[in-house]
């Protein structure tokens, strides 16, 4: 493989941890949210405020 080729791989082997990094902090989010909303008996925006997580991190299915 040559330097050129190596220099891609490398930076699409480190997006793809990127990505899966920010999914995984993501869905860590949604359920600490929905623990805290079971747990607690709070609202949604109760239970964001408490995390201080803003909606557009969260990926909750």
């Amino acid at each position: 493989m040559d330097n050129f080729s190596k220099q891609i791989y490398e930076a699409g082997i480190n997006d793809g941890k990127a990505k899966g990094k920010a999914e995984g902090l993501a869905e860590g989010k949604a359920e600490s949210i929905k623990n805290l909303m079971s747990t607690l008996n709070v609202s949604i925006d109760q239970a964001m405020d408490i995390l201080k997580t803003l909606p557009e991190t969260l990926r909750i299915c």
